[in-house]
C-alpha cells in the first residue's frame, strides 16, 4: 500500500515515515524546501491509498487538501491532514499558525461531507517535542506517540472514517 507523507525530514513527519515503514507500507516522502502555493501541483498524487498532509506552510496545506480531494474523489483512498489543537482558539494572542490550521480544519469538515469514496480525516495534535517548539516550556508529546495514533487512523477498515481526532498530553499528574 502506497503512503505519501509531506515533510518527512524531521519531527512528526519523520516519525510517521518510520511507523508506516515498520508496518511494511510503501512510504514516499514528499519533502519541500520550496513548498508553497506556487508549486503545489507537483504534490498532487493519484496512486496512493493513504496521503498524510503533514508539511505546514501558511495556507498550502489547505490548498493541497482541496486539490487532492478533487483529484481523488472517485476512488477509495484516505487523506489524513495534520492540524493542531491551536485551531481551538484557546490562546490569548494573535496566532497566524492557529488561523492556518483553522482553515485546514474547516476544509476537512466541508470535504468530508461531499467526498463519498475518498476518506478525509483531521488529526489535531497538541504540543509535540519538535524543533518548532523546542523553546516552549510545557509538557510535550513524543512524535512517535502521535505518529502511532495517525497510523491507527489510517489502518481502519475502508467503511470507517475517523473524521477528526485530537491527540494531546495530560498535564503532569502527581
Amino acid at each position: 500500500m502506497r503512503v505519501y507523507i509531506t515533510g518527512t525530514t524531521k519531527g512528526l513527519g519523520k516519525a510517521l515515515k518510520k511507523e508506516f515503514t515498520k508496518l511494511q507500507f510503501n512510504v514516499v516522502g514528499l519533502d519541500r524546501p520550496e513548498y508553497n502555493l506556487n508549486n503545489i501541483d507537483k504534490y498532487i498524487k493519484d496512486d496512493f491509498m493513504v496521503y498524510i498532509n503533514n508539511a505546514h506552510y501558511e495556507y498550502a496545506q489547505t490548498e493541497l487538501l482541496y486539490k487532492l480531494a478533487e483529484a481523488n474523489k472517485e476512488r477509495h483512498c484516505h487523506i489524513i491532514n495534520i492540524g493542531s489543537v491551536s485551531s481551538d482558539g484557546d490562546r490569548k494572542a494573535v496566532n497566524r499558525y492557529a488561523i492556518y490550521k483553522t482553515a485546514l480544519e474547516k476544509a476537512c469538515i466541508q470535504l468530508s461531507l461531499v467526498n463519498s469514496k475518498c476518506k478525509i480525516s483531521l488529526i489535531k495534535p497538541g504540543r509535540i517535542d519538535t524543533d518548532m517548539i523546542k523553546e516552549t516550556i510545557a509538557p510535550k508529546m513524543d512524535p512517535r506517540e502521535v505518529a502511532r495514533a495517525i497510523v491507527w487512523t489510517a489502518i481502519q477498515p475502508r467503511h470507517i472514517n475517523i473524521k477528526s481526532m485530537s491527540v494531546d498530553i495530560l498535564p503532569e499528574l502527581d
